[in-house]
């Protein structure tokens, strides 16, 4: 049952990662090369990143480690919160890659 920790924290590296490109995006602008065509908003496409990885470390950590014996209203409450994190990171991503329209 070990592997299931490594698969985790492979899962947690790789999320924090997308995490970190996306305060990178926030801070300084600058994006991996495979984005910066389509991409014209990056510092919105970073607050995105930053949301959807949030999203899925919480659910990640809250399913590996349920220390209140798998109550029914905080594992509602983490699994509906996750999920808007990550509708709302998908949002703003998307939003990253229009015009901006002022209206």
């Amino acid at each position: 049952m070990y592997w299931h920790w490594y698969l985790l924290g492979t899962a947690a590296l790789m999320t924090s990662g997308v995490g970190a490109c996306g305060g990178v995006a926030v801070r300084t602008g600058w994006l991996l090369p495979w984005l910066r065509r389509r991409t014209l908003r990056p510092e919105l496409w970073g607050y995105g990143a930053m949301l959807g990885s949030a999203g899925l470390l919480l659910q990640m950590a809250y399913g590996a480690v349920d220390e209140l014996d798998n109550s029914q209203t905080i594992g509602t409450a983490v699994f509906v919160t996750s999920v808007l994190l990550l509708v709302a990171g998908a949002w703003f991503q998307l939003l990253a890659t229009r015009e901006r329209v002022d209206g």
